[in-house]
């Protein structure tokens, strides 16, 4: 019988988290499926791993090369793939047991040539469901361009769907080659939308991607243009490729939300050329009838207030950072989601929490990820060199304002309301 799935997983120096996800491969429960794993010149042991998993498992298949980037690797994996659809596993990731035979079925059902799931983002201290289909169909096959533009607004994750090889050979889908770049995810996410005649949404998770990878590229803060490279490559695309004008209105808007993503990942001293260069591609696409923006009308006065109110926001979170850095313990008062978004923002400054407060435990779960709930009565911390944060939607002035007062009456000397702004700062890079 014929291989079903072949998985791809490019690796590049990431031994401390190849063992847990080759394990999750080794697991999974559909028969007939290989992983076809790219060497990309590793240097750390990663290339001595995967050739003990090859040795040991018939299913996986180590390709060696010298070091030329993510793209290139991947399409040395795509032309090895004997797989009738290809899946995709980053070597610092991992996926549940039963997601590549699910997926299958899913996609042989309804013939589809794209089936896309939700994933769980994962930290050492947590582990979060990330419903970033919610808002479209799921289970039924529909035609992205045709019947759900907006979809080609989520975040790409193509490693949590699977992808029939035959549609993309058909039209010649690719990763774009540019070596050392990131967001080469982006091109490939929209062509595969932009083609697709039928995709279909799977409500479920299966993938498990780790957030907490210090060596991943969503930290870098030097590839300042590679978002517009991938722009480029899709517009070089649709131009040989005689894309449709909806094809083209779709890319730019594209383009406009992934610029503002990239704003975290790059050096605040990058923002003004970024921008600039952006400019101009969506100044093309508005002369060509693709685009539609107030900042076309007026970009140096666009430039100018988006970058000030980024900036300030800077201040803003840098100051902020840097007291709960000098305190002795940090505490968020609130057990919901505001709070739980305000742990994510400084666990990704690497500011931890020690616990969560409320006025009672019923109601409330014991426990936010791995770190504790306590009553107000029950927190043993030292109210004069410990802070605790407020973190009540600042929607709510009224509510903010009795928990101020309660934690002042009761001797905490360090209390921070979350402001609007402060929110915003937080959830900037």
């Amino acid at each position: 019988m014929g291989c079903k799935v072949s998985v791809l997983v490019p690796v590049c120096n990431v031994k401390a988290y190849l063992q847990e996800c080759l394990d999750s491969l080794a697991a999974q429960t559909l028969a007939e499926i290989e992983f076809i794993c790219i060497d990309d010149g590793s240097t750390d042991g990663s290339e001595n791993i995967l050739e003990g998993y090859a040795k040991n498992d018939g299913r996986f298949h180590v390709i060696h090369k010298e070091n030329s980037g993510y793209g290139a690797s991947m399409n040395v994996g795509l032309r090895a793939a004997r797989g009738e659809y290809i899946g995709i596993v980053e070597p610092d990731d991992f996926a549940d047991s039963g997601m590549f035979e699910q997926l299958f079925e899913v996609a042989k059902e309804h013939r589809a040539d794209v089936v896309k799931s939700n994933f769980f983002e994962v930290t050492e201290r947590r582990t979060k469901k990330q419903e970033i289909l919610g808002g479209h169909v799921y289970g039924q096959g529909f035609c992205p361009l045709q019947d759900d533009p907006q979809i080609v607004m989520v975040p790409p994750s193509i490693w949590s769907g699977i992808y029939r090889k035959d549609f993309l050979m058909a039209h010649n889908i690719w990763f774009h080659e540019t070596p050392g770049a990131s967001f080469q995810d982006v091109s490939f996410f929209f062509l595969t939308m932009a083609y697709a005649e039928k995709c279909v949404l799977v409500k479920d998770a299966y993938l498990h991607y780790r957030m907490d990878n210090p060596g991943s590229s969503v930290h870098t803060k030097t590839k300042v243009y590679c978002i517009i490279d991938e722009y480029d490559a899709i517009k070089q695309f649709l131009a040989a490729h005689q894309g449709t004008r909806e094809q083209q209105i779709w890319a730019a808007k594209m383009f406009e939300m992934h610029c503002y993503a990239n704003e975290g990942r790059i050096d605040r001293s990058n923002l003004l050329p970024f921008w600039r260069q952006a400019i101009q591609r969506l100044q093309a696409a508005h002369e060509s009838g693709w685009f539609d923006h107030e900042m076309i009308e007026h970009p140096e006065k666009w430039m100018f207030e988006r970058i000030s109110r980024l900036r300030e926001r800077d201040f803003i979170r840098e100051g902020f950072l840097a007291y709960l850095r000098s305190m002795q313990n940090c505490f968020i008062y609130g057990a919901g989601v505001v709070a739980n978004g305000v742990m994510e923002n400084l666990e990704r400054h690497e500011i931890p929490v020690t616990g969560f407060l409320v006025s009672r435990m019923k109601g409330n779960p014991s426990n936010v990820g791995n770190v504790p709930v306590n009553a107000l009565q029950d927190a043993s911390i030292d109210r004069k060199y410990d802070v605790v944060i407020i973190a009540v939607t600042p929607r709510k002035p009224e509510v903010q304002q009795e928990i101020f007062f309660t934690l002042e009456e009761a001797g905490y000397q360090n209390v921070i309301v979350l402001t609007e702004e402060l929110q915003q700062a937080l959830a900037g890079a």
